[in-house]
């Protein structure tokens, strides 16, 4: 007997004939369909704005035509920022202003300063005011105690015991046209005389100064001087505050320019109060309101003992002392009344 052969099952001659007749009808079928679907599909028209770069998908389905699309940007496009442009702005230009040098003596340095002043502008100005308000520009006063008398200050000149010699001739020009001056005893001149017992109506005239009217303010009406000199200090308590003394030494300085006279400062020789509190007081007070100031004080240095009697404590002066001091007081004289002749 043969072996029996492995592979297709035997199919009849007519079975065959019905599968190939049954695929050929299915794929005539199949091919009609897909002709007749491609004839009566509408194409779908897609807006370029709705493409979507590579790599991304869509959210939603893209939209209908009668709809507005939305724009789809790319997160990796750059963008350009939109910038405001800067308004024109026109630039505001600063003036440059040009300080005026401050020509007056630094009162940390009272001790360097000289001896006889000089004339600023503020002098001027209320020299020139008290003129035309009707003081006398022949007369000088003085306020201060007992080493201000005239016997000890400035009255010499106007006895027959000076000598200016022939380098001080000169002076004799202002002693004449001061006379007069150097001999009267202030109203505003007394033994103890301070600061504060200058503005006091209790330390007036009373025969000669109206009721509340202080010294200083008595003498200013009476005289109607041009220039008042101011020598105070000496009786001051020691260890008294300096910064006391100038509160009271300021009110005097104004009342005096109030009434259009120039005053004059003065430091002095004695140290009764300690540190020279008051002479450094003084040159501060002479700085801020620009007036004359006299330095006696650094005149006395070259005398014995600075100037002053140690017989007294080293508070008063020496005859010597008085000598310089008057004679200071008269060059001082000279240089305003030089600095001032153009003043009417």
């Amino acid at each position: 007997m043969e072996p029996k052969k492995v592979g297709h099952p035997e199919r009849s001659e007519g079975s065959s004939w019905l599968v190939i007749k049954i695929c050929v009808y299915l794929c005539l079928s199949a091919v009609t369909l897909f002709l007749s679907a491609c004839a009566t599909a509408t194409p779908v028209q897609v807006s370029a704005v709705t493409q979507l770069p590579p790599g991304r998908l869509a959210a939603t389905a893209a939209p209908a035509p009668s709809q507005t699309p939305t724009p789809v940007f790319s997160p990796t496009a750059t963008l350009t920022p939109s910038v405001t442009p800067t308004p024109s702005v026109t630039p505001t230009i600063t003036p440059t202003f040009t300080a005026t040098t401050d020509t007056r003596p630094d009162p940390y340095y009272w001790s360097s300063w000289p001896v006889v002043p000089t004339v600023s502008g503020v002098a001027r100005e209320i020299y020139q005011r008290g003129i035309a308000a009707g003081n006398d520009p022949h007369i000088f006063t003085v306020v201060g105690d007992c080493q201000s008398e005239p016997n000890v200050f400035l009255g010499i000149y106007e006895t027959n015991r000076y000598s200016l010699g022939a380098t001080y001739q000169f002076l004799q020009e202002t002693i004449d046209y001061y006379k007069g001056s150097f001999s009267r005893k202030s109203l505003a001149v007394r033994d103890g005389m301070s600061a504060p017992t200058a503005l006091s109506a209790l330390w007036a005239d009373q025969t000669a100064c109206q009721p509340d009217e202080s010294p200083v303010a008595c003498e200013l009406r009476v005289r109607k001087p041009s220039i008042m000199f101011i020598n105070l200090g000496t009786n001051w308590l020691p260890g008294a505050s300096a910064d006391i003394y100038g509160k009271y030494l300021r009110q005097i300085v104004e009342l005096i320019i109030a009434n259009g006279t120039l005053p004059v400062l003065s430091t002095k020789a004695d140290d009764v109060e300690g540190n020279q509190g008051i002479n450094k007081v003084t040159a501060q007070i002479a700085h801020d309101y620009d007036i004359p100031l006299m330095n006696f004080w650094a005149a006395a240095q070259t005398l014995p003992n600075g100037g002053l009697d140690p017989k007294r404590n080293d508070v008063y002066l020496s005859t010597d002392g008085w000598d310089r001091r008057s004679f200071s007081a008269l060059e001082t004289l000279d240089a305003l009344r030089r600095a001032l002749s153009a003043v009417k």
